[in-house]
């Protein structure tokens, strides 16, 4: 008897698990929803009331230095008060390209403006971000590489190292 509850509850669970609704289902087909490398190893694009949004995957964090102040990147890119669009506010392209040669050690500089100098630059990487909104935002990535995470840089109109944002693995002990 206990074997059958157990059965009967057990399927009970998965029926219940598997009848939620996807919350990205019904975004168009148009849609990008997979980030490229070296992006796609510390963040996710996620499906909420208010659009698709590209934020740290599980284990990592975005934030701004100096407090805990998580960065995230809306596909409505407004400011403040999103409307609650769902998955009809998406991104339709996400380009994501290395910097090398005088690109790379310009980008390098600016980013370690007020800040050492690394004796291991970081990779940078230029990325565009378009929304179906017709909106765009622009970014630099900086991959530490061997999966120890990075950092941001919002640049819409040029790049402002004040924008820059830590992109922590937080499985791993820092300075280790």
């Amino acid at each position: 008897m206990k074997l059958f509850i157990l059965s009967a509850l057990l399927l009970v669970s998965v029926s219940a698990i598997s009848a939620q609704p996807n919350e990205c289902s019904g975004t168009s087909e148009d849609a990008v929803m997979q980030l490229q490398p070296p992006l796609k190893y510390w963040g996710n694009i996620y499906c909420t009331p208010y659009g698709h949004i590209i934020a740290a995957k599980e284990g990592w964090i975005w934030s701004n230095p100096g407090g805990f102040s998580p960065v995230m990147i809306p596909s409505q890119m407004v400011r403040e008060n999103p409307e609650k669009l769902g998955n009809k506010s998406y991104f339709i392209k996400i380009d994501m390209v290395a910097l090398d040669g005088k690109e790379a050690k310009e980008a390098i500089d600016l980013f370690e403006t007020g800040y050492d100098k690394s004796s291991n630059p970081p990779k940078p990487y230029s990325v565009i971000i378009e929304s179906v909104s017709g909106k765009s935002l622009k970014f630099q990535f900086f991959d530490n590489g061997n999966d120890e995470g990075g950092w941001g840089m919002w640049c819409n109109k040029k790049c402002d190292p004040s924008t820059r944002f830590m992109i922590l693995n937080m499985s791993k002990r820092p300075n280790k």
